[in-house]
């Protein structure tokens, strides 16, 4: 009677966790939602821009005319301009109730695999993961940036390669969304050579179906402005757009909190902007140990090394379950580029939930991890202390952790 019993309990303790997550990962995106309306949503601003240039027939002036830089290629205006048919007010809280649906649904699909019971108390604790990347969550949303939509375009691709019983239909959508949200923001791009290298377990006909959607949905993509432009003005959107990312360079401010930013910071004594500060918030971090010529190769080193890792890893779906290699490869994606700013880091959300999962019962690297990512800004901190987390890349160290305590665990969580 006594077992029968604890066993109830648990299974309501259980319950009750999992719909605290939901609840609390709820009241994120409410926090998120009404910061993009109360800071006026500057990313969104930006694509909204573009998409009503499109509509109005000015679709060459995307790179030219916009709030600030426009930096995605020419077909996310395109294929996403009737958005900007609504009220820029509508289309924003659309935008983020679309970006609630889509963590629902990673949360849904990954809790499915890593946790018991219902799809329901497997979900709420799979929300856990959002509660764990809170601050990352808020920011996406504040900006009304698309790195959520670009992070479930890869888990939903991902789940599908992973399951033998995926409809043809499901396999023809994910991966035609992952190619789209792939060729307008780049870093995802790696995830195309799936249906190529990961090719165990899956069935032929399944690979060939994954690679003409990429094949066909890159056609799509990369050829949707030919609507409305002439072909040769098609291709000085591409070169402006290629000009638009060359233009960025590598910003060394403390907001990107890359490798390569890190060792510029801290071991060149170059002074460095502290945008939190204002236009005149210059400061020295570090020690002029390092020359650029050394700096740059050690840069080089790391782009070779953690692509090298990343390919790697994509070629062995089999050799850990599906949702452990899935965290691992979409978490992966932003460590090459030497760009991580703190919106980016939502794409460690499936990381996130694997870590849930193991760590259930070890409960203080939870906490650690969920202070190192919340708790390092400058609203918790103040400006000073704040600006030497920011500017020590304390994402980047988090993430490397995340990786490597899923990566060096024995059990094998989930399926």
């Amino acid at each position: 009677m006594s077992t029968s019993g604890g066993q109830t309990d648990s299974r309501e303790s259980d319950l009750g966790l999992s719909l605290l997550g939901l609840f609390v990962a709820g009241l994120i995106f409410s926090l998120g939602t009404w910061r993009a309306f109360e800071r006026g949503g500057a990313d969104f601003s930006v694509f909204f821009e573009a998409w009503r240039l499109v509509l109005g027939g000015r679709g060459e002036d995307i790179y030219r005319v916009s709030p600030d830089r426009f930096l995605y290629a020419p077909g996310f205006a395109w294929l996403l301009a009737p958005v900007a048919l609504l009220p820029r007010g509508l289309a924003l809280a659309l935008w983020c109730l679309a970006k609630a649906a889509v963590v629902g649904l990673v949360i849904r699909g990954l809790g499915s695999r890593l946790f018991r019971g219902s799809k329901l108390a497997a979900a709420g604790m799979a929300a856990w993961g959002v509660v764990l990347l809170a601050r990352p969550f808020v920011i996406d949303l504040q900006y009304g940036q698309v790195n959520l939509f670009i992070m479930g375009a890869c888990v939903w691709a991902l789940l599908v390669h992973c399951d033998p019983r995926a409809s043809r239909p499901a396999t023809v959508l994910s991966w035609a969304l992952l190619t789209f949200a792939a060729l307008a923001k780049v870093f995802p791009l790696p995830l195309l050579l799936v249906p190529w290298l990961s090719t165990a377990g899956a069935s032929p006909v399944k690979l060939r179906r994954e690679r003409l959607s990429v094949i066909l949905a890159a056609g799509v993509v990369l050829l949707l402005p030919l609507v409305s432009q002439e072909l040769d003005g098609v291709l000085a959107l591409y070169r402006e757009w290629h000009g638009a990312l060359l233009s960025k360079g590598l910003p060394l401010e403390t907001h990107n909190q890359g490798f390569a930013a890190f060792l510029n910071r801290f071991f060149t004594a170059q002074p460095v902007h502290v945008i939190a500060a204002g236009p005149e918030g210059y400061f020295r971090f570090g020690w002029p140990l390092l020359s650029g010529a050394t700096v740059a190769l050690l840069s080089t080193a790391w782009t070779l090394l953690t692509m090298g890792a990343l390919v790697a890893w994509l070629l062995a779906p089999g050799a850990r379950p599906a949702a452990t290699w899935i965290g691992v490869a979409v978490a992966a994606l932003i460590l090459p580029s030497h760009l991580i700013w703190k919106p980016y880091f939502v794409v460690f959300l499936p990381l996130a939930v694997v870590l849930v999962r193991r760590h259930l019962e070890s409960w203080p690297v939870l906490v650690f991890i969920f202070a190192a990512v919340n708790f390092t800004g400058f609203d918790v901190l103040g400006p000073r202390l704040g600006a030497q987390f920011e500017a020590a890349s304390v994402l980047l160290w988090v993430g490397l952790l995340m990786l490597a305590s899923v990566l060096a665990g024995r059990h094998r969580l989930g399926r």
